[in-house]
This record gives structure tokens, sequence and C-alpha cells, in this order.
């Protein structure tokens, strides 16, 4: 629940030891299982072989209805905007 920050009106799931193939498909399993819209993004510029999951705006109530009867009470400001 700690590996994840609030990024611009979505969030991010840092996802940094996955390659690129393997975060593209656990972007695809989030849109086919749950509906939820979701890409891969780069980590940053100090190594471009790692990678994030974006989990765009128009998705974050569904997650949030998806996710929250397993956050931790002090995980939840990460939802705040979305519950």
């Amino acid at each position: 629940m700690d590996d994840g920050a609030k990024l611009s009106s979505g969030i991010k799931l840092s996802t940094n030891n996955f390659n690129f193939i393997e975060v593209n498909i656990l972007c695809n399993i989030l849109k086919k299982k749950y509906n939820i819209m979701a890409t891969p993004n780069k980590a940053g510029d100090i190594n471009k072989e790692q990678y994030i999951i974006y989990i765009h705006k128009k998705s974050m109530i569904n997650l949030s209805n998806i996710t929250l009867p397993y956050i931790h009470p002090s995980m939840k400001y990460k939802l705040n905007n979305y519950l």
C-alpha cells in the first residue's frame, strides 16, 4: 500500500522492478479484469529500464471502490479525493 503516490490527478504504482513488457501486461489485466485505465510510464531518467503504472483520473473512483475494504486506515489519504 505504500509503494505508490498521488501523481497529477491519478496515482502511480511503483513497479520499478518490472520491465516494460511486464508492466504493460499488468496494465492490460487491470483493464480487462477491473475496468481500470492504467498505462506504463518511465520511472524517471535515472534508469530508463524502470517503469511505473499510472492509473488515470477517470479510473480512480473505480479503483477506490475495489480497494477501499483492504486499505489500512493510515493509507486512505492516498484516495481522499475519490472516497
